[in-house]
């Protein structure tokens, strides 16, 4: 009866899970493949866009850019080519024909500073936009330099660069040369207070450019305090555009420098570059691909269940127990017919295995039994198929017959 009433009660529940359990699961793989298709679409954006656009950068289009000054040079047959390091800067070909321009000079440390003034000791022209008095300096340039500027500013002077009815829109930047450097100025600032001091008594308030020959130390060299002047939102205005390609253009080769974050702490001339930066280069893709390794990770783990797992039960309850606690049920209901089938159904399942036959030959099943048993067919059909039984003392008869007649099928 134990065996019985245990295959009747697992088999209803056994089957395969539901179709739309697979249909809901592939939705879900399909959204979350989407959605990381999409963080990697950003990050390849943000990692292949367009950089953050630079003061005065001549790939930049924004209004701090200068890629129309640049395009323009290009017009005027001047070759432009781009560095963003002192590395690259050493690096490229330089010459007497070469016009050498540090556009934005924030980036530029006093190792960087130093090594490009050994670099453009014998290039044609120097041009450096707003730069400091350190950066002069360690360039080597006889110059101070003063924040402070104007707005519309003439020239009042007459050289290759500027003439004397040029006017700029806006100056950021004054500068004094040293004394005895035979330095010439334009743009000479008179309004002490539109410059917040005044440099030296015989400079006035400092000069928003000041062109100094080639020296000893320096080729010859322009400074020049008006990049905002020069980007593409004003170089329309005024006399801007004539005096940047007048300044940038006298050469027919033009090397554009924008210092990048590493030239900050480059070493100096002489000394191992190679752990200047805190960080390498490859620091901020890497944490990127990272990243995005991780959300991968994450949405593809995230709704798995992963393979079942053996956990042990907090109580453990026998079989007989169970079948005990069925028959109690069985008779506390009353329901004979049901109890009458449930053993005729377990020994006629447990028969048909062990004699070979198929789930659905009854027939088969009487006759075989009664082979295997040696007992009539009449009498093994009435076991297994047999009316109901009317009271408990013969559903008892009836499961002692079975019982024997399994017990009997080991030994036909």
């Amino acid at each position: 009866m134990t065996a019985a009433v245990e295959a009747r009660a697992a088999g209803p529940d056994a089957g395969p899970p539901p179709r739309r359990h697979g249909i809901r699961t592939r939705r879900t793989a399909v959204a979350a493949a989407l959605v990381a298709l999409g963080l990697l679409l950003v990050v390849l954006l943000a990692l292949t866009g367009q950089r953050e656009t630079q003061p005065l950068d001549p790939q930049g289009s924004g209004p701090e850019g200068a890629m129309a000054l640049a395009e323009v040079l290009r017009d005027q047959g001047v070759e432009v080519e781009v560095v963003r390091s002192i590395a690259a800067l050493e690096a490229a070909d330089k010459d007497g024909s070469t016009t050498v321009l540090v556009g934005d000079p924030t980036n530029l440390g006093a190792g960087a500073a130093a090594r490009l003034g050994g670099e453009v000791r014998f290039v044609g022209r120097l041009v450096v936009v707003d730069g400091t008095t350190a950066q002069l300096d360690a360039i080597g340039v006889p110059a101070s330099a003063f924040p402070g500027g104007d707005d519309s500013v003439p020239a009042r002077c007459d050289s290759t660069i500027a003439h004397d009815d040029d006017v700029l829109s806006t100056t950021d930047t004054r500068y004094l040369p040293d004394p005895g450097s035979h330095a010439s100025s334009c743009f000479v600032l008179r309004r002490p207070d539109a410059t917040g001091g005044t440099p030296g008594p015989e400079g006035g308030s400092g000069a928003a450019m000041v062109e100094l020959p080639a020296g000893a130390s320096h080729p010859d060299t322009v400074l020049v305090g008006s990049g905002t002047a020069w980007s593409n939102e004003a170089i329309t205005q005024e006399s801007n555009a004539g005096v940047a390609v007048r300044a940038l253009g006298s050469t027919p080769r033009l090397l554009w420098y924008q210092p990048g974050r590493g030239d900050l702490t480059a070493a100096g001339p002489g000394r191992d570059d190679g752990g200047a930066e805190i960080w390498p280069v490859w620091t901020g893709p890497a944490i990127a691909l990272l990243g995005v390794v991780v959300v991968l990770l994450a949405l593809s783990r995230g709704r798995r269940l992963g393979r079942l797992v053996r956990e042990p039960l907090p109580v453990v309850v026998r079989a007989i127990e169970t079948t005990e606690s069925r028959g109690r049920l069985y008779r506390r209901a009353g329901d004979r017919a049901r109890a009458a089938a449930v053993l005729r159904g377990g020994t006629r399942d447990r028969l048909t295995r062990r004699l070979g036959l198929g789930p659905e030959a009854a027939g088969a099943l009487v006759h075989a039994t009664a082979t295997a048993t040696g007992r009539p067919a009449d009498d093994v059909g009435r076991l297994l198929f047999g009316p109901d039984p009317h009271d408990d003392d013969s559903l008892i008869q009836l499961a002692q017959q079975l019982t024997d007649l399994e017990e009997r099928a080991h030994h036909p």
